[in-house]
């Protein structure tokens, strides 16, 4: 039986008005409006379109978003400082993020880590990494990784006890997802996955729930993850984002020979990418609830 497929878009429109009520109670009762910064360098496609997709739903929920444009000639390490200065002091911005990829040369963790811890949406400051890192409900959990667990969630994927593999190792989508699925809130057994894993198909054959996030081909330019390498029943979430010789964007598995035998996957794209954009708002409202001394926002299943 073909897998059940875990759209990211349908999921993200379930959560749509969940996030309108939690908009209109900011403005109601508080008369606060969440506003967002996207710092954007270059003229990277993929980077570009996911600035209008967080930007396109950030207007839709009725608030700010200001996109920083920057060339990437002149623009180094310095004067990206300066520009998250500007932005921790304005009052107007709830929420900065940073999008990557970055120029080479920059300083990616300075960057970061300048960033006001409570305006830190990405989850990507010292603060935030600590937080994920010890378990401890931290103030925001990385973009992709929740909205990855979410829909893990919505599809009910159970995750305590079963064994997780994760391939990459980022500072914003794999590493997370590793110590996010590892703890107490999911509690799976998690492998960690990279370049220098051997026995890689062997590893990914025993995965109850496979998360590819690396962006890569696999052999003579095919799929990094293929059905050979699935569990028969498997949950399989492809996060990667490579671009094809053809100009258009696939992720890391063969959507269609894998969807044959795994009990779920998520279509790349259209799977964790609408997702990832829903948990930049959720962030993005709390961001703002906790500037008023309000508690992280709950939505119901």
């Amino acid at each position: 039986m073909p897998a059940i497929i875990m759209d990211g878009r349908e999921v993200s429109r379930f959560f749509r008005p969940l996030l309108l009520a939690q908009a209109r109670e900011l403005a109601d009762v508080y008369g606060c409006r969440p506003g967002l910064a996207a710092i954007l360098v270059g003229d990277d496609p993929a980077s570009i379109q996911y600035t209008r997709n967080k930007r396109r739903l950030a207007e839709e929920l009725g608030f700010t978003c200001e996109i920083k444009a920057m060339p990437v000639a002149g623009t180094d390490t310095g004067k990206l400082l300066d520009t998250i200065d500007d932005l921790n002091r304005d009052d107007a911005i709830t929420g900065i993020l940073i999008q990557l990829p970055l120029p080479g040369g920059v300083d990616q963790t300075r960057l970061f880590d300048a960033i006001d811890p409570i305006k830190d949406i990405d989850a990507v400051g010292a603060a935030s990494v600590a937080g994920v890192y010890r378990g401890l409900n931290p103030q925001f959990v990385p973009c992709t990784p929740r909205g990855v667990i979410d829909l893990l969630k919505h599809y009910g994927v159970t995750t305590a006890g079963k064994r997780a593999v994760i391939i990459g190792r980022s500072d914003i989508t794999g590493k997370p997802l590793a110590m996010l699925l590892a703890g107490k809130h999911c509690n799976a057994t998690v492998t960690w996955c990279h370049r220098q894993t051997r026995e890689l198909k062997a590893i990914c054959q025993e995965a109850d729930i496979l998360i590819s996030c690396a962006g890569v081909t696999g052999e003579a330019g095919s799929s990094l993850v293929t059905a050979d390498m699935i569990k028969p029943g498997a949950c399989v979430v492809d996060v990667g984002f490579r671009r094809l010789p053809s100009g258009a964007f696939s992720g890391d598995v063969d959507f269609d020979a894998v969807k044959q035998v795994a009990g779920w996957i998520t279509p790349n794209p259209g799977g964790t990418g609408p997702m990832t954009v829903v948990a930049l708002m959720q962030n993005l409202i709390d961001a703002t609830r906790y500037r008023l001394g309000l508690a992280r926002a709950e939505y119901p299943r």
